[in-house]
């Protein structure tokens, strides 16, 4: 029960017992001078009854006439005449009109009955007994009771809507304070700049924002801590590119099934003779250039934005465009040379002293990171070779055995309509508590013998032939309709394309699917997006974040790899989780994971390793404070 509730209840029952008390009081006191005002009343009119029956005393009729008139007069209830001759008695007992039964007999009036002797002259010729009429003090406080119920109502009423006003403006501020808790409970730091009035209210609400800051102060120094610490890890110092170390860290996330599905290019472009620009330019105008080259390369391949420039030693440059055709690439060349040339124009040096070379392989899905690199390189010792141009390119031709893009076109359409999708589950373990964290699904087409294909085998044609969205609604409305025993009572966690996620319908169907069955599972929903996608399109998956929030589905990330400049996007999207390839978790310098684990404990977002394959890495994960694994390795957590 609310603060609010409890209040207005306790001094409702306060107000209630109040008046209640009051109009019971009076209700009372009102009843006691009724019945003692019929008792004087009937005292003072039995001397003039008894004086008008010594009158009549001689003769019955008379007698019985005098007792009938004052009975008639309706102040009696009772009038009893008493002689040795004779006696007369009139009674009441009529029920009392307009009094309901059930108030009678929970008043229960009682009036004394009054007795004096008749006398004529010093002679007692008998007796009469007289009884007030309780027909009126009935009625009249019948008639105080309604009045007092009626009061009672409009005071209880008018008090209690009185209270809940100024109940409501007091408790405003609380109701500040805890949407303030629920933001912390959630890990968002939410300051209050205005301070209650309510002392009490005021200390609570200081007390709280100090509390968020100090968390938005941690998160900021493990930010910049992190920062520095990626460049000194993973960039260049002179260019700010990213480096060798980190681009073969990068690689197999660039070529993953969510990238490769057109394959891609990769440009190897190096600078001959170099050292003629130390010794013309000077080592600080030398690097200074080195500078505006890297900007050249960055300009040239703005808009390919999952895309990577590396130096990768002192004068070799690695850049790689998921997605990018072998035509866009020669123009991204051409646009680099001419940009060069400039530049080398700018510092008075012409294109023969100082030559730059650009090989380009352009690959297909399915290549291998040592073909990626062998056959770039290749590609870099042809460009050498053309005097003219100094730039070539290596395209590899589609494989022959290979189906093709109809092929495909109808063995996906198959599944979508048949609903041919087997779905899978891989768990993610808590390796300190050998328990399972969450299920992490995946699914393959299973339309029968022969017709058999892995995620990984049709996941870049579907992207091609534009059916990630049907697919991914089909297998999800499996998910959530069917019921599956590897889940029930745990955690499943769905890895969304980047092509999903840009389908404004696929936002919409989700939606459609979630409002029909979310409230119906068996099973908690999680959903993780790509690293590189959330730091590019913050606000779109934003959008998905704030859905899943609505059915208290959880929301992580995969594929980090802290290629981020800035970390507060983590702050900003508030995932449940990251997930790190182990080979990036365990390349970490010792403060970089300090800084990392910082971020993560401040926002409340656990770390988890993914392809975990050794007790030996498991093992250095621990002591990195890393428990939360995923990869064959959860095959021998028990």
């Amino acid at each position: 029960m609310t603060l609010f509730k409890q209040m207005a209840l306790a001094i409702s029952v306060i107000i209630i017992t109040m008046l209640g008390s009051v109009m019971y009081i009076n209700y009372v006191s009102a009843k006691k001078d009724m019945i003692e005002s019929l008792y004087e009343t009937t005292v003072n009119n039995i001397s003039s009854l008894s004086s008008h029956l010594a009158e009549a005393a001689d003769e019955e009729a008379h007698v019985t006439t005098v007792i009938d008139a004052a009975f008639d007069s309706g102040y009696y209830k009772l009038i009893e005449f008493t002689s040795d001759n004779f006696s007369y008695k009139q009674v009441d007992n009529e029920p009392v009109e307009g009094v309901p039964a059930w108030f009678i007999n929970n008043t229960n009036i009682e009036i004394e009955t009054i007795k004096e002797d008749v006398s004529s002259g010093w002679n007692i010729i008998g007796e009469v007994k007289v009884a007030g009429d309780t027909a009126i003090v009935y009625s009249a406080l019948y008639k105080m009771f309604i009045k007092l119920v009626y009061l009672f109502i409009i005071f209880v009423v008018g008090a209690l809507i009185i209270l809940s006003i100024m109940l409501s403006f007091i408790l405003k501020p609380l109701k500040e304070i805890q949407r303030q808790a629920e933001a912390i409970m959630k890990n968002e730091f939410l300051i209050q700049e205005k301070e209650p009035y309510t002392t009490e209210f005021k200390e609570v609400v200081k007390g709280m924002n100090a509390m968020v800051k100090k968390v938005e102060e941690i998160f900021e120094k493990g930010n910049e801590a992190a920062k520095r610490n990626r460049e000194l890890l993973y960039n260049d110092p002179i260019t700010k590119l990213f480096n060798r170390r980190y681009l073969m860290l990068k690689l197999p996330d660039l070529i993953s099934l969510e990238n490769r599905a057109n394959g891609g290019t990769i440009m190897f472009a190096a600078i001959r003779d170099a050292q003629i620009l130390n010794q013309a330019l000077g080592r600080k105008d030398a690097d200074e250039m080195f500078f505006k080259l890297a900007e050249i390369f960055k300009n040239s391949c703005k808009e390919y934005e999952d895309g990577v420039i590396a130096r990768v030693n002192g004068t070799e440059f690695t850049i790689m465009l998921p997605n990018c055709e072998a035509s866009n690439s020669i123009t991204i060349a051409n646009t680099i040379h001419k940009e060069y040339e400039s530049l080398l124009s700018q510092n008075g040096l012409n294109l023969d002293s100082v030559i730059l070379d650009i090989g380009m392989y352009r690959y297909r899905p399915n290549v291998t990171i040592s073909e990626l690199l062998t056959r770039a390189d290749n590609a870099l010792t042809q460009a050498k070779m053309d005097e003219i141009s100094n730039t070539y390119i290596y395209e590899e031709k589609d494989d022959e055995d290979a189906m093709g893009k109809e092929e495909w076109r109808a063995i996906i359409e198959e599944a979508i309509s048949k609903k041919q999708f087997s779905l899978k589950f891989w768990p993610t373990m808590d390796a300190k508590t050998k328990e399972t964290n969450h299920k992490v699904m995946t699914f393959t087409i299973d339309g029968g013998e022969n017709k058999r294909y892995f995620y990984g085998d049709f996941i870049a044609p579907a992207i091609n032939l534009g059916l990630v969205s049907k697919i991914y609604i089909v297998a999800l409305r499996d998910l959530i309709t069917k019921q599956h025993g590897e889940i029930k009572n745990s955690i499943c966690s769905i890895r969304l394309s980047n092509e999903f996620i840009r389908d404004p319908l696929a936002f919409e169907n989700l939606s459609a699917l979630l409002r029909e069955h979310a409230k119906s599972l068996n099973f908690k929903l999680s959903f993780e997006v790509s690293d590189n996608f959330s730091i590019h399109n913050t606000a779109m998956v934003k959008g998905y974040v704030e859905l899943f929030k609505q059915y208290g589905f959880s929301f992580g990330i995969n594929s980090f790899t802290g290629e981020s400049s800035d970390f507060s996007y983590l702050k900003e999207l508030n995932p449940t989780f990251i997930k790190a390839d182990t080979s990036f978790l365990l390349d970490q310098s010792k403060d970089s994971m300090s800084a990392l684990q910082v971020i993560t404990d401040s926002l409340g977002i656990d770390i988890i390793s993914t392809f975990v394959k050794t007790q030996e890495e498991l093992n250095t994960l621990n002591s990195m404070h890393v428990y939360k694994v995923q990869g064959p390795i959860t095959d021998t957590i028990k």
